[in-house]
């Protein structure tokens, strides 16, 4: 069947019989029209790359709706008769820019740019959604499914908090004037939009080759009569509502039968009367939301306030815009463990489900029936809520997530009690989620409440003790301790009393009245101070980024948007699963049985050495030997052992999964993980020993008053690039091009051609910028470039190798997991006399891309010490990938060992930490003026005993103030090659040059020192693409050197051009840059000129820095809040302070992350990685920043050694995170104490999860009283 599909007002003809039933719209924007702003990455709804917007008439309203969309979720048939926008329909360079894209560049909200059309999008359909009429409140809380690894999203809300009616925003001078956002334009005509086009023709079904069907019924008899047909053919079917929970778990490859329900107003329509409420099955949450929101002053359904909170409390925008109420029931029918938000309210409520099974026939029951009912050929038809006395019944509902939004329970709950007119308990509903599959009420609490008074403390004693021994969380990973689960669960109902009892006005102990309410975030602010110096212009000024508009608009490209090529494959790794086992066997025939599927290659196929290093190894970088392919015993769960080639990436993902391996052996017991290997019986040589002290015994010179011993303990963190692992590999005149996204496009030549044996100039790598990288893609990215460039070379056809989210978590290496054991002797004045410290590293399954040195390098931060401090770092080898650089890789484990130490011995010596640190800091060092200073302008002093006070008066909110410092080294390192070339015919200036530009702001502030050096105006400089020709043998871009690097190698290339100017300017005094270079052109002067910067060109240098962050925790959840964060850092004169701004503000981000929320979890029995997706790794999203977020670039602070007196900033703002810990510390010190435990440190961690937290604040059933 033919059809069309609307895109940006352009109608796109398609043949639905030719594609797949279930492809999805983000496939068919980037593949088919071509369009590639809309992303590719997590394919579950779970990043925001992929937001587009959606227009149609409702059918109950009839009016015309705009909503936002994760387009990998949304199926491509499900949007007949829809208008999909993308970002490329709001606006690009040729026909003007969107009043969204605008600001968001101008505002300094993009920074590698693969985020940036999703986050557009989903404000444009905001906007649109609400008539251009949205609070700041409103914005904020909009963005919960658009991660941004770089900015760390303050400046992405407050652009998008401009538009807000109730903005305080200020906005650049040029961003001012914006259009009518409530108004829809016509896409084809320009006109506003009548709403009245594209209701077509009501479709059927369509029949594909493959039997498989998609049926659009219109009425309810059309819908039960495919159901029919469905079950006749004996098809697997399903209901497509939004297709949300392909999201969580992923759809079965048996499903034949596709049933659209879009169309029936008889799912989409609400009715209520005194006595009930009732909602249609097929409402998506945000229609519910806003029913609630019409309805919630309605006398009886005053707790749908409290309901519209817990929707929004589910996933995020673009997935409520579609995901229905019947969807998410039936994701809980299918899967019990599954902890639905939907569920839990609606049974506390005593909701029932309508049943229907043919067009004339419906039941009304329980949810605990519908979810014994087998639903084949039934579906949800509607809920019924019922009315409720406002003043007999108490209704609360909660939700306890790893990070503030778009994140399943830990624990979901909701509370019912109905009392009589004495306050006695009528009827109690007490239900939690997340305890295990076949718990919801706790039945003995509900009956032991019922008569009696819910605020009596006797009663709470038994009902705590009941609870405690009465809830039994099942234990599996990677979801938290059941340990945890239980006193959460316990602390949520105790939480729902202490509200209640407040409300009720109760007797309670005013200690205890904020444990009752959940932390109220206010909308987050920042402020942001710096200095500049016009006699540099355009240098130090604060201009948008270069590229930024483009990147806003979806015109900026990436690896994976270079256009489909004639006769492309795609490719997906075979992996083996069995730790130290050998494969014997590799059965493909189920994989290759599948039309579309081309290929299976392995290491038999590999023409040269089955290796991912250099051709020349180093000790230190590339020690061992990586095989692209395993061909001896599995290193790791999920190592590559081969690789699928299909004609579509998800025939090729789905294909791989059906490879069948036999193996032999195995090991008798994996260690995937530092602790693992730590904890082992027998470690055998896994230990090594790279750091060895030059202090044999460490001797005390000085007599101490105290000393301790403690532990620290900092996990794996996966980088988190919004840009997959990306490598499209072509076939070209004997040779590849290879259009890969990584960081050092040398190591990527030299390796692919030694892999292939071909020469360097055989195969060109062309990188034109990275959606992001923090070292992941140094050396990582090359197991997709190696297996797509062997696939296009062996194959001769073009290979596209996209790596899934799970497939590079689980095959490719993080951060280094640390663990330090230390003790220290100090004297009563914090200073210490002597330190013995050591630390272990997890390096993966080789000993390559070690950080130890950096480790080392930083462990003495800016403190003084002399032969007292013994220090030793091991190397320990795991069952898991070979871990590589992550952002400020070692500097942030020695950072973070030292400081923490100092933190320990002032809870020892009950010091203040400031005061700990000044004791030990090095005489006449630069941080001795910054930290008084600091302190200062921060309120330290007062802050910390206003901090002191509240904890005083708060059993269950706590405070804490965190403070850290750090001295950071910079030094350089390789080769740096650019090429600066003038263009005679109007003077314009192209750089092209071997960095990477990936968010760090390379490319602007090249660009500045082009203008400056050459004196013409920023527009005039355009940057290209790096390759491996201009940027032949250059090295990687990291240690947040780049820029610098790169900035002195085109200064030099303009200065050569200057030379070679500067006697025409002497001899013509041109009038303008144009008549200069016309003369020059004609006198056959050389305007290309090529130069570099090397290792010793400039000096190394180190940065100072200090973070003071304020946390607020809820005791009883493990939740919190970052009230405040300040951080001062040295950045000398900075080239661009909107760009060194937003890299101090991301890297802190990226640390605040790593000590907070982003946990990786792995099985010890088999070495899987478990939390591989959105799903279940949680790095921090926008309502996880600072509500006040100030960061100052420290003034008058000229740097002698780096480039034009500037400083790095890219990395070490991450090493001041730690002081989240510091304040979470505090925080949890004072609820021990008030839970009577004795003085003892708590070990920190990253992160510091609300379980961890939990866990140690001592709160037992008996403490869970009134008054």
């Amino acid at each position: 069947m033919a059809e069309s599909i609307t895109i940006n007002g352009d109608c796109y003809e398609v043949n639905f019989a030719t594609l797949p039933a279930d492809i999805s719209l983000n496939t068919f924007i980037r593949e088919h029209a071509g369009l590639t702003g809309t992303k590719f990455m997590c394919q579950e709804g779970g990043c925001g790359v992929c937001v587009c917007a959606l227009s149609g008439i409702h059918p109950v309203t009839g009016e015309l709706c705009t909503w936002a969309v994760n387009s990998c979720l949304t199926l491509l048939n499900s949007c007949l008769g829809l208008e999909v926008t993308t970002s490329e329909g709001l606006g690009d360079k040729r026909k003007g820019y969107h009043a969204i894209q605008q600001r968001l560049s101008k505002m300094n909200g993009t920074q590698c740019g693969y985020c940036s059309p999703g986050i557009v999008m989903n404000m444009y359909a905001l906007l649109k959604s609400q008539a251009g009429k949205v609070t700041m409140a409103e914005v904020e809380n909009a963005f919960g499914g658009n991660i941004c690894r770089c900015t760390g999203y303050r400046p992405i809300l407050d652009a998008m908090k401009s538009f807000a009616v109730d903005s305080n925003i200020q906005v650049p001078a040029e961003c001012a004037d914006i259009e009518d956002l409530s108004k829809k334009q016509c896409p084809k005509t320009g006109e506003l939009c009548a709403g009245s086009c594209k209701k077509g023709q009501p479709r059927s079904v369509q029949v594909y080759a493959d039997g498989s069907r998609w049926y659009w019924p219109q009425t309810l008899s059309d819908l039960f009569k495919a159901l029919q047909d469905a079950a006749k053919e004996q098809l697997p079917y399903m209901i497509v509502g939004g297709n949300t929970a392909h999201g969580i778990y992923r759809r079965s490859a048996e499903i034949k039968a596709f049933v659209d329900v879009r169309a029936l107003k008889e799912l989409k329509g609400y009715s209520v009367t005194k006595k009930d409420l009732t909602l249609g099955a097929s409402l998506s949450l945000t229609e519910t939301m806003d029913i609630c929101r019409k309805l919630e002053q309605t006398a009886g359904f005053e707790y749908l306030s409290q309901v519209w909170l817990h929707l929004d409390w589910i996933a995020n925008v673009p997935v409520r815009n579609v995901g229905t109420l019947a969807g998410n029931l039936t994701i809980k029918h299918a899967h019990p463990e599954f902890p639905s938000d939907v569920f839990i309210v609606l049974e506390a409520l005593d909701a029932q489900v309508i049943l229907q099974e043919s067009a004339d026939k419906e039941q009304t029951v329980s949810l605990a029936d519908f979810l014994k009912t087998p639903m084949q050929g039934k579906i949800i038809r509607g809920f019924v809520l019922p009315a409720l006395s406002k003043e007999n019944v108490l209704f609360d509902s909660y939700k306890i997530m790893p990070r503030a939004q778009n994140a399943h329970a830990y624990v979901n709950a909701a509370f019912l009690l109905e009392l009589d007119a004495g306050s006695k308990v009528k009827n109690a509903r007490i239900c939690f989620g997340g305890i295990r599959p076949d718990f919801v009420h706790a039945k003995a609490i509900e009956e032991l409440l019922v008569g009696r008074n819910p605020f009596d403390n006797g009663l709470l004693e038994q009902v705590f003790s009941k609870l405690s021994t009465l809830l039994q969380p099942d234990e599996v990973l990677p979801d938290a301790s059941p340990a945890y689960r239980l006193k959460l669960a316990c602390g949520l109902l105790y939480k729902f009393l202490l509200k209640a009892a407040v409300q009720k006005q109760q007797v309670l102990a005013s200690r205890h009245t904020t444990g009752g309410s959940l932390l109220n975030r206010p909308v987050s602010k920042g402020q942001q101070s710096f200095e500049t110096f016009e006699q540099n212009y355009p240098v130090t000024k604060p201009t948008e980024k270069h590229e930024g508009l483009i990147q806003c608009s979806g015109e900026a490209t990436y690896s994976n948007d270079l256009p489909t090529q004639h006769n492309q494959l795609w490719a997906a790794f075979v992996t083996g699963k069995r730790v130290g086992a050998r494969v014997t066997k590799v059965d493909t025939s189920a994989a290759m049985a599948l039309p579309g599927v081309v290929a299976y290659i392995d290491a038999k196929d590999i023409p040269g050495p089955n290796d991912l290093g250099p051709k020349v190894k180093d000790e230190h970088f590339f020690k061992n030997n990586e095989e692209l392919f395993a061909t001896g015993p599995i290193k790791f769960h999920n190592q590559p052992i081969g690789m699928i080639l299909a004609t579509s990436n998800a025939l090729a993902q789905r294909s791989a999964e059906l490879v069948q391996l036999s193996y032999e052996g195995g090991s008798e017991e994996v260690l995937p993980s530092l602790k693992h290997v730590l904890e082992a019986a027998v470690a055998g040589d896994r230990i090594k020993h790279p750091v060895k002290s030059l202090i044999d015994k460490l001797e005390l010179l000085e007599p101490f008053e105290i000393q301790g011993s403690g532990k620290l303990d900092m996990g794996l963190q996966y980088h988190f690039f919004m840009e997959p692992h990306t490598t499209v590999a072509l076939p070209f005149e004997g040779g590849l091009q290879l259009y890969t996204a990584t960081q050092w496009m040398d190591l990527t030549q030299d390796v692919v051609a030694n892999v292939l044996q071909l020469r360097s100039t055989e195969v060109q790598v062309k990188t034109r910028r990275i959606g992001g990288g923090y070292g992941g893609k140094a050396s990582r990215c090359n197991l997709v470039a190696v297996a797509a460039a062997l696939a296009a070379h062996k194959l001769n056809r073009p290979v596209r190798f996209v790596q899934s989210l799970e497939s590079i978590i689980t095959t490719t290496g993080k951060r280094w997991a640390f663990h330090c054991d230390y003790d220290f002797f100090v004297q009563g004045n914090g200073k210490i006399v002597g330190l013995n410290s050591r630390f272990y590293e997890d390096a993966g399954y080789l000993e390559n891309e070690s950080p130890m040195g950096h480790a080392l390098l930083l462990s003495k931060n800016c403190y003084e010490f002399s032969d007292n401090y013994k220090l030793d770092g091991f190397m320990v080898l795991t069952d898991s990938p070979t871990n590589t650089a992550c952002r400020a890789p070692g500097s942030i484990e020695g950072i973070a060992m030292i400081e923490n130490i100092m933190e320990h011995i002032a809870f020892e010596t009950g010091l203040d930490p400031a005061d700990v640190r000044f004791a030990n800091m090095l005489p006449s060092h630069k941080m001795g003026e910054m930290m008084p200073k600091f302190l200062k302008s921060t309120l330290y002093r007062e802050r910390k005993a206003d901090v002191i006070a509240y904890n005083k008066e708060h059993r269950w909110r706590k405070r804490g103030l965190g403070l850290s410092i750090m001295e950071y080294q910079i030094g350089y390192f390789g080769q740096y090659p650019a090429t600066v070339a003038i263009y005679h015919s109007d003077g314009t200036v192209v750089v092209s040059h071997g960095g990477i530009e990936m968010g760090q702001g390379m490319n602007t502030k090249i660009a500045q020192v082009v203008a400056h050096t050459l004196g013409i105006n920023l527009e005039q400089v355009r940057i290209e693409t790096s390759d491996t020709i201009n940027g032949a043998n250059a090295m990687v871009t990291g240690g947040a050197v780049g820029s610098e690097t790169l900035c002195y190698a085109v200064r030099k290339a303009c200065e050569t051009l200057n030379s070679r100017l500067e006697p025409l300017k002497e001899e013509l005094k041109p009038a303008d840059w144009q008549q200069l270079i016309n003369e020059a052109f004609d006198r056959k002067v050389n305007l290309i000129a090529s130069d570099q910067c090397k290792q010793g060109d400039m000096e190394p240098y180190s940065v100072c820095g200090l973070g003071l962050i304020e946390v607020e925790l809820d005791v009883l959840t493990g939740n919190y809040l970052v009230n405040r964060a300040d951080i001062l850092e040295d950045t000398g004169e900075s080239l661009n302070p909107n760009v060194d701004i937003g890299q101090i503000e991301g890297a802190f981000m990226m640390g605040l992350g790593y000590w907070t929320s982003e946990h990786i979890v792995v099985d010890k029995e088999t070495g899987e990685c478990l939390t591989n997706r959105t799903w279940n790794y949680k790095p921090p999203g926008a309502k996880d920043i600072p509500v006040d977020l100030r960061i100052e670039l420290l003034p008058k602070s000229a740097n002698k050694a780096g480039f034009m007196r500037s400083k790095a900033t890219g990395e070490p703002a991450i090493c001041l995170a730690i002081a989240v810990a510091f304040a979470l510390q505090q925080a949890l010190q004072s609820a021990r104490d008030d839970a009577g435990l004795p003085k003892s440190w708590v070990t920190l961690n990253a992160p510091m999860t609300p379980e961890l937290l939990v866990l140690h604040a001592g709160t037992e059933p008996g403490q869970l009283r009134l008054s």
